[in-house]
């Protein structure tokens, strides 16, 4: 006989129902699977269930069990899901007040079909009874072929360094099934992991989540915020994305009420795992000697070994709050850059103060200062070589991250030696994962694989990426030690390739100083390599600790003349602003979509396409002319969240004002030398006129000029033409100057 699956095509099941008695047993049947064939099948479960054929699919007090039933000439797929004989009391409770499991779970599953909640269609329950005793209890469903528990799916997930692209549509499905299922009234009362259903296989795209182990459940006519947060409660996920699944399943930013109550709640359940073992001693050390027997091999990764990449901002996605993180640093990390920062503050005071005072005092020629960041794949490398070439001469800097594997950086590698054969000036940053720390070896053959095959054609290697974010990999200066122990051969093999680090990110310089003690002193530093944000939602003149993008330039020099890095040199080797409207390619935002949000409900926390722009220029031309920061790598050229070029959904691409005004700024002040500056006093928000002047190389003097705060008045100046950000000439003076720069070229009469 043929096997089929029932489709599901009940409408109204919690009506179409009725009575069902068979043999000895009693219960309902869903008329939908009303057949005399399965009715006379039903009354010999017991023997089926013991049946060569009947496959146990859970064991324990509670069996499930998977049977092939006779129905309509075919054989039906069920699972039987038998409960355990129970003391005469909870018999008497079910019996008098509030009916048995098998009928609970009957019930929930007709009123969440209903409702159109995802869970296995159910067929009937039975009951055998002697008085008031329950001798015998069946649950029967549809059984779900082609399916994997959420459980073992997330767990799978995380050990193998997942991306936000698969991680999200994941919890998507399991966030919507359980506000689905909440919106109907029903409470489950133990929803964990392994009590949802998610399909796998051909139908993993497609199909949808489901409920299942229903008979704890309980049918109100509307849950409230405490009730839903306390069945999501039990919800195994790490903290930050436990967070995320939060939003996801309200649609929307989480009220904070739900997510007290879910605080509430997850500690109260912490604490009830956590004493288990006093509660049921002899149980739990039963449980105990299996596990030691039979260990687990699908368990959750510890917290700190989740690695997760967001594939649509590009960078590593931090699966903990940040408390949880604060508590998992290690002890010695604190007091590492307490002490490293005791022994350079004073000097690094001095050196400070000098910086400060040297910035904006010399002539800099801006030639081959400004760098492009690119990370193309392979179908588009040769677009994006082309919009690179649209820059002129620009340095390129191109990252060759280590979980991306061997093909990837072989690709990566082909363009370096493109970019190079071109004559352009090529950089490269090695970006390690958390992998990188438990393999060093794995690291350490990444390392020289990637120098093997490039060492040739770059003039210098970043040496690890934002290692002070935890992000990245890196919980230890133990562990960054053990990053940088390639480095002494690879100084050896490669004498000729610059190395710069050590990487870090934003204004967290005591990381800095500390990392650097674990840099190996026979490396020497070519040159200190940072990512520097300054406001990432505001203009770099902002202060930030009453330190704005100039002093921190100042800071960052001082460091370097501290660690006789030569020439203090210092690069910026990322930076860039998150671009309002960009959604889950943001950096700045969360990797899924709000489905119930109306517009202006998330906070969006990006800047609109011209002041990108605008802060773009104030922050090249701020660090460059300084002199306190040698190189600025803009990260980077194609970027839906962030970048100077677009590309939708369709991949096809489209070049932002930031675009067109880097494209106009090299090419009009490329090649010439920074001259001199006339700038707001340095206190408080350092509003007022910014005012750069700049010789190009045939001899033209112009000045670059904006305001930074209330607009103020254009200065008077005998100006050949006057010109916009991105290149438009204005046909007279503006009587206010904005944020967003103005080109007086060939300007006459200059001091």
């Amino acid at each position: 006989m043929n096997e089929f699956v029932v489709k599901d095509s009940l409408t109204n099941v919690a009506q179409d129902s009725s009575a069902l008695v068979v043999g000895e047993y009693a219960g309902v049947i869903n008329n939908a699977f009303r057949c005399e064939e399965l009715n006379q099948a039903l009354s010999r479960v017991p023997d089926l269930l013991q049946a060569p054929d009947a496959e146990l699919i859970a064991g324990g007090r509670n069996q499930n069990v998977r049977l092939m039933l006779p129905f309509q000439g075919g054989r039906l797929a069920v699972m039987v899901k038998s409960f355990g004989k129970q003391k005469r009391w909870k018999d008497y409770v079910d019996i008098r007040y509030r009916k048995t499991k098998a009928q609970r779970s009957f019930e929930a599953a007709l009123h969440l079909k209903t409702n159109k909640v995802g869970t296995p269609a159910p067929v009937a329950f039975l009951e055998r009874r002697c008085g008031n005793r329950l001798e015998e209890s069946y649950f029967i469903s549809l059984f779900e072929e082609q399916v994997t528990s959420f459980h073992d799916q997330i767990i799978s997930t995380l050990n193998g360094e997942p991306t936000c692209g698969e991680l999200a549509p994941m919890l998507a499905r399991v966030a919507e099934l359980c506000r689905a299922m909440h919106d109907a009234g029903f409470i489950h009362h133990d929803l964990g992991n392994q009590n949802i259903l998610l399909p796998q296989g051909e139908e993993s795209d497609s199909g949808c989540a489901q409920i299942i182990d229903l008979n704890r459940g309980r049918i109100f006519p509307e849950l409230s915020m405490r009730q839903r947060a306390q069945d999501l409660s039990r919800l195994n996920l790490p903290s930050e994305i436990m967070q995320m699944f939060l939003d996801i399943y309200w649609g929307k930013p989480a009220p904070e009420l739900l997510r007290t109550w879910h605080r509430r709640y997850v500690s109260l359940f912490r604490l009830r795992a956590n004493t288990r073992r006093l509660r049921h001693p002899i149980r739990e050390a039963r449980l105990a000697r299996e596990r030691d027997i039979h260990p687990e091999v699908n368990a959750f990764p510890a917290p700190r070994d989740i690695w997760i990449w967001d594939d649509r901002s590009d960078q590593a996605f931090s699966a903990l709050e940040r408390k949880e993180r604060v508590r998992l640093y290690p002890r010695g990390r604190s007091w590492c850059m307490l002490k490293s920062t005791a022994a350079a503050a004073w000097s690094v005071r001095k050196h400070y103060l000098s910086s400060k005072a040297r910035a904006f005092s010399a002539p800099v020629n801006l030639k081959s200062r400004i760098g492009i960041a690119l990370d193309p794949d392979g179908p588009s490398q040769g677009i994006e070589v082309g919009l690179l070439n649209k820059l002129g001469a620009a340095p390129a800097l191109l990252r060759f991250c280590h979980h991306e594997g061997q093909q990837r950086w072989h690709e990566q590698a082909g363009l370096v030696k493109h970019l190079a054969a071109a004559g352009r000036e090529v950089n490269i940053a090695l970006v390690q994962d958390r992998r990188a720390l438990q393999e060093p070896d794995a690291w350490r053959e990444f390392v020289h694989e990637v120098l093997e095959l490039t060492h040739e054609y770059i003039a210098a290697v970043e040496f690890g990426h934002a290692i002070n974010r935890v992000k990245w990999g890196i919980w230890d200066f133990e562990e960054l030690k053990n990053l940088y122990a390639p480095l002494v051969e690879l100084r050896q093999r490669y004498p000729a390739v610059n190395i710069t680090g050590p990487a870090t990110i934003d204004f967290e310089y005591p990381f800095l100083l500390a990392a650097m003690q674990q840099w190996p002193q026979q490396v020497p530093v070519a040159a200190i390599s940072h990512h520097l944000y300054v406001d990432r939602r505001g203009a770099p003149e902002n202060p930030q600790s009453r330190f704005n993008a100039v002093d921190k330039f100042a800071l960052a020099a001082a460091i370097a003349s501290y660690l006789k890095v030569p020439d203090d040199k210092v690069v910026v080797s990322e930076v860039n602003w998150p671009i309002s409207g960009a959604s889950i390619y943001s950096p700045v935002t969360s990797p899924f979509e709000y489905r119930l949000a109306k517009p202006g409900e998330v906070p969006d926390s990006g800047v609109e396409e011209f002041s990108y722009s605008d802060y773009m220029l104030r922050y090249i031309v701020l660090a460059l002319c300084s002199g306190l920061v040698d190189r600025v790598f803009w990260w980077r050229l194609v970027a839906r969240g962030y970048g100077l070029v677009d590309k939708n959904d369709d991949g096809e691409l489209r070049e932002r004002p930031a675009f067109l005004a880097l494209q106009h700024f090299l090419l009009t002040l490329g090649d010439s030398t920074f001259v001199q500056a006339c700038l707001p006093e340095q206190r408080d928000q350092r509003h007022g006129l910014y005012q750069f002047e700049f010789e190009r190389p045939d001899g033209e003097h112009l000045l670059l000029c904006w305001s930074h705060g209330p607009a103020i008045a254009a200065p008077a100046l005998e100006a050949a033409r006057i010109e916009d950000a991105l290149g438009n000439s204005l046909v007279a003076i503006p009587k206010e100057l904005s944020g967003s720069p103005l080109y007086f070229r060939d300007v006459t009469g200059l001091s």
